[in-house]
């Protein structure tokens, strides 16, 4: 599959992505993070709960690191929104 800036993309050239669904956290051996990323590939799959998953082990550092980028984009989101509104009224 082609590659755009790191970014997985179909053969139209437009980023994949998929719906999370959930995730599972849990530590291992006092010294990483175990993350499952559930998520479907279809809107048939929400329907019928079918899910894939990647699992990973992440660092106490990057857990931190990460915890504060998805915090802060979504602060931003929030703030946006948030905005947009106060400009309507």
């Amino acid at each position: 599959m082609p590659y755009s800036d790191g970014l997985e993309t179909d053969s139209k050239g437009d980023i994949i992505t998929n719906p999370v669904i959930g995730w599972t956290t849990a530590t291992l051996a006092g010294m990483s993070v175990f993350l499952a990323i559930h998520y479907v590939e279809t809107p048939l799959e929400l329907e019928t709960e079918d899910s894939e998953s990647i699992q990973m082990v992440l660092t106490p550092q990057q857990c931190l690191e990460l915890a504060e980028r998805l915090t802060n984009l979504a602060l931003s989101l929030l703030e946006d929104q948030s905005g947009s509104v106060a400009h309507v009224n």
